[in-house]
């Protein structure tokens, strides 16, 4: 590895070690970090309990070392082949591994991808053949099959299967789940005489993704067609799950305490409904997917919750709040029920007592039930304390309510267009308000949900995220801790103050630290616990696949851990040289940043804070010139900045092997001090040509060392004014302005006082007497020569 080179800091090695020289690598036979792309899985998805061939498309490819897999099940077993722009790898997929979607990532020596997804289903898979866009060229295709296509514009794919009399025969479509593109599929089965038999657009339980299950009438072929609802759009991929699996579509109860067996029933399936135990995992879990066992088992999974608390000890619910049944059990706790009938909501009552800060969250349309709900909680003279239709960013509903009386209290559950069915299932949690946190990094760009949402640090040097906290009901000072870092990989944060809720975080990788990742989890706890009693947080993070008009998210998918690696080294570092001087109110500062160069690179280097304290404002970037090692990087502070010292970090980002690659400082420290003095000029006039003594009073506030200068900026061309010299006695600093024949006439308002007062050998720079007008008029008796109005 070639020497990295800094001004004034002496000569590194990206090793670590100092002193002896490796003169004689060249940057060309380096192997440097680079995040790598990955933009396509071909196939996209495989069949459990097998092993599968994949072809992973992007670029800086050739030394993927591993990949990250969000949920347990898949484990990449080798790479075939390997070039930047393409891997050949095998997946192996367990007998028992969750069905639906799976998210993972890329990890290379370099960097680690962007997510992609992948799909998991029971049965072996074919390839579509063309031309099948009518019944006469249906593509047969035996039951129990997963057909992957690809659908043109306004192209119908049809298929065709045999079943026998009374054989139930499902059909489910994984088409907009894919996250590929615009694509709102439409199924539609046909017997032989082309009478449909059954049909799907959407399904709550799948999103923008159908499904179809029926008990056939007669033994013969039947006919699956797939189209784009608009026979629009072009490149659409899919997987076309035939056969005569089950498919619920809803499970009662939805949800139950973690660690415990769910009687569940599975709703909707034509043969009829199955109970079966469903074992919810050990921990809360916000939605667990679960697959019904035995003959016949479905495609993908039916949703559950498993909550820290138990369900209630009653299912039964009221036509009215006064006929309802109590729940005895004690908040917190769950009520699931269900919709049966159209027009008619559902009551259940419970005991509340006066001063309880109480959560009302439904859980329908998150779990796969078709109902749009609406919440009421009445107090016990029946008077509403509050309703909700949609909470925010989903269908269901969400209501905050202070209980003011002890009493039994009432629910009511509705539907918004008032339907009903044995589908329309419901789960209503009540538990008291407490603090929570949601850890998130903001996205670096519009539409871009991917740049620096890894940690990904090189040997040697250090990489910054800005971590958000969305706080609930939490104004403590908070900390936060990551768990499980890679080995040799550290991280620093300030604390967090209550008033704040953004903290710039700094990984660093010791110099000989494996070249190696984990998936990490961020979490937030008080520093003084008695302040936030029951503090949860959690960590997440979204990826909208697809976006259609008025800015809507058409597909998503979340996870709750942070993809973390340390890889090879990089050309560069960069470094804060920390202030010693702290930035005044109302004041500015430069900050020197120092770039430490490998032998032989000299690409720029682009550097921006990664975060602002409270009225602290910085360039949105600056570059360091090709080949220069230092720059002067400009803070300003308003005069209503939060006096306080914080954590700072600046990014720095390079070209590197055609990527750009990613850097930042150390954690620096940066106070925000009072102003030492105010100050403020009175209107000054002047005759152009002449001189006059402008003064600005001074108010002192915090005693300084020594002599301090004074500035007037923002004067006129051809006006000068003199540095004067001030001291913590001075009540007045006088300029002697000097105009110029070529001064300009008039208000000139852009003048200020600049005072620069040192400590510590460094500068701390005061910006007083803003606003301030110097007034330049022509001299006496000459007139000013006025240009005579146009004729029309």
């Amino acid at each position: 590895m070639a020497a990295i080179r800094g001004a004034g800091v002496g000569t590194y090695f990206l090793n670590g070690c100092r002193g002896g020289l490796i003169a004689g690598l060249s940057l060309a036979t380096a192997v440097f970090a680079v995040t790598p792309a990955l933009t396509t899985v071909t196939p996209t998805g495989g069949q459990r309990g097998t092993s599968v061939e994949v072809t992973l498309r992007g670029d800086r490819l050739a030394d993927l070392q591993d990949m990250f897999f969000y949920q347990e099940g898949i484990t990449l077993q080798r790479v075939v082949e390997a070039t930047d722009k393409h891997v050949k790898a095998v997946f192996t997929i367990a007998p028992d591994c969750p069905l639906g979607e799976h998210l993972l990532r890329v990890r290379t020596a370099g960097g680690i991808s962007p997510l992609r997804l992948f799909f998991v289903g029971p049965f072996a898979a074919i390839d579509e053949k063309e031309p099948n866009n009518t019944r006469e060229r249906a593509q047969p295709v035996p039951l129990n099959t997963t057909v992957q296509g690809a659908m043109a514009g306004e192209d119908v794919d049809t298929f065709v299967v045999e079943a026998k009399a009374g054989q139930r025969l499902s059909v489910e479509i994984e088409g907009a789940r894919l996250g590929r593109t615009m694509f709102d599929p439409h199924l539609a089965i046909q017997d032989e005489t082309g009478r449909v038999v059954a049909a799907s657009d959407d399904a709550p339980l799948l999103g923008h993704d159908g499904f179809v299950s029926v008990v056939v009438p007669a033994a013969g072929r039947y006919f699956v067609q797939v189209h784009d609802m608009a026979y629009a759009g072009s490149g659409h991929l899919y997987r076309l799950h035939v056969g005569d699996f089950s498919r619920p579509a809803i499970a009662l109860p939805p949800g139950g305490q973690a660690g415990t067996k769910l009687e569940a029933r599975f709703i909707g399936d034509p043969t009829g409904d199955v109970v079966q135990a469903v074992k919810l995992p050990g921990a809360p879990h916000p939605k667990f997917g679960y697959t019904p066992e035995g003959a016949g088992a479905t495609t993908s999974p039916n949703w559950f919750r498993a909550s820290a608390f138990p369900n209630a000890d009653l299912t039964a619910t009221g036509p009215t709040a006064a006929t309802a049944p109590a729940v005895g059990t004690a908040v917190p706790f769950a009520f699931n029920g269900v919709l049966a009938q159209k027009g008619e909501p559902a009551f259940f009552r419970f005991n509340a007592k006066q001063g309880q800060h109480l959560e009302f969250q439904v859980f329908a349309r998150r779990l796969g039930s078709p109902l749009d709900s609406v919440l009421t909680v009445l107090n016990p003279k029946g008077v509403s304390l509050g309703s909700n239709d949609d909470a925010s960013g989903n269908p269901d509903s969400s209501l905050r309510v202070k209980i003011v009386e002890t009493g039994v209290h009432a629910v009511k559950v509705a539907d918004q267009l008032g339907r009903g069915s044995p589908l329309y299932v419901y789960r209503v949690e009540i538990t008291e308000v407490s603090p929570a946190i949601t850890l998130s990094i903001p996205d670096t760009a519009r539409y871009d949900n991917e740049t620096r949402k890894s940690i990904v640090v090189p040997r040697g040097n250090r990489f910054a995220v800005l971590m958000n906290l969305n706080r609930d009901v939490c104004n403590s000072e908070l900390q936060l801790a990551f768990e499980g870092l890679p080995d040799g990989m550290s991280a620093a944060s300030d604390r967090v103050p209550g008033s704040l809720s953004a903290v710039p975080v700094v990984f660093e990788a010791a110099a000989d630290a494996p070249i190696a990742g984990r998936l990490l989890t961020p979490v937030a706890t008080a520093v003084d616990t008695a302040t936030a009693p029951n503090l949860t947080s959690r960590f997440r993070h979204t990826v909208d696949w697809v976006r259609i008009q008025n800015d809507t998210v058409y597909t998503r998918s979340e996870v709750n851990r942070i993809a973390a690696a340390v890889v090879e080294e990089l050309p560069f570092r960069i470094r804060v040289v920390e202030p010693r001087v702290p930035l005044a109110q109302g004041g500015e500062m430069s900050l020197r940043l120092v770039a430490e160069r490998a032998d032989g690179f000299a690409e720029p280097i682009t550097v921006k804070m990664l975060w602002n304290p409270p009225g602290v404002t910085s360039p949105p970037d600056l570059v360091i010139p090709k080949g220069e090692t230092t720059v002067e990087y400009k803070l300003n502070a308003n005069a209503k900045a939060e006096a306080r010292t914080s954590k700072i970090a600046l990014i720095a980002s390079a070209s590197v092997k055609g990527g750009l690659a990613h850097v930042s400082t150390q954690l620096a420290a940066l106070e925000v001090a009072p102003a030492f003095l105010f100050g403020k000029i009175a209107l000054t006039k002047v005759e152009r040509g002449q001189r006059v003594k402008l003064v600005c009073a001074l108010e002192q506030k915090v005693a300084f060392e020594g002599p301090a200068i004074a500035r007037l900026v923002g004067l006129p061309n051809g006006t000068t004014a003199e540095p004067v010299e001030i001291t913590k006695d001075s009540t007045v600093a006088v300029f002697d302005v000097v105009t110029t024949e070529k001064s300009p006439l008039g208000n000139h308002k852009g003048v200020f006082c600049s005072v620069v007062v040192k400590q510590n050998d460094e500068p701390i720079t005061h910006v007083i007497a803003t606003g301030s007008v110097l007034r330049i008029d022509p001299p006496r008796g000459k007139p000013v020569a006025v240009a005579e109005p146009v004729k029309p």
